[in-house]
């Protein structure tokens, strides 16, 4: 494969991920890492007493994964590595969301 084909090749992977719908993680289930990282999340999720608090969980999970399942992926190896890059891809999402909250706030008359 030439340099021109390698790009071409990644460009169409970057636009098919850009046009995967974030709310439809049915991709997920056949994805190795995701399935580990429900399993060893799944005790705590199962003590949720709410089912809405669940699906929250959930989908929190599948769509900080589905952002950066590349960075988690890239380091991850042992179930604690996978554990570790998860959560502070969720860190880095909750940060992201808080940041925008505070920014939204302000802007807005009193």
């Amino acid at each position: 494969m030439g340099p021109k084909s390698f790009c071409l090749t990644n460009l169409f992977k970057v636009i098919m991920y850009l046009y995967i719908d974030p709310s439809d993680d049915s991709f997920l289930q056949n994805d190795e890492i995701y399935q580990r990282i429900i399993k060893q999340l799944n005790p705590l999720i199962s003590n949720l007493k709410s089912g809405e608090g669940k699906q929250v969980v959930l989908k929190m999970i599948s769509e900080c994964y589905h952002k950066y399942h590349k960075s988690i992926k890239t380091r991850s190896q042992s179930y604690t590595e996978l554990m570790l890059s998860a959560i502070m891809a969720l860190l880095v999402e909750q940060n992201r969301e808080i940041e925008s909250m505070e920014r939204l706030a302000k802007t807005r008359p009193r």
